[in-house]
């Protein structure tokens, strides 16, 4: 019996401690906080990918086999899959791997619905 009431005590302040910690969700705007805070999430097999230079922006250019994306693109968040040799075309500079064949990497532009 006692070990059911300090389980349940623990249990408890697990629940009631995250909102007390953060200000009982007290919600703080940030005046340093970007306008567009865009990005993209890909995690999947791809083909090789190549560097494209378009108007003297350097981006990522590759094909997908089976590619799981989240983005968030003006406020709306997003999720899917592209497959049959979709083309992708992306921003070089993002962060995680971007090997041969396989890709898990968060980009800083959103995809844009078509």
């Amino acid at each position: 019996m006692r070990k059911l009431l300090l389980c349940t005590i623990f249990c408890l302040l697990l629940l009631v401690l995250p909102p007390l910690t953060t200000g009982m969700n007290i919600p703080e705007k940030s005046e340093e906080t970007p306008l567009l805070r865009d990005w993209t999430i890909l995690i999947g097999l791809i083909t090789r990918h190549r560097q494209v230079y378009v108007n003297g922006f350097h981006y990522v250019e590759f094909h997908a086999l089976i590619l799981h994306y989240r983005t968030h693109w003006f406020g709306n968040i997003r999720s899917g899959f592209f497959h049959h040799f979709e083309k992708i075309i992306l921003p070089s500079f993002h962060y995680g791997y971007l090997g041969g064949h396989f890709v898990a990497a968060k980009f800083n532009m959103g995809l844009a619905p078509y």
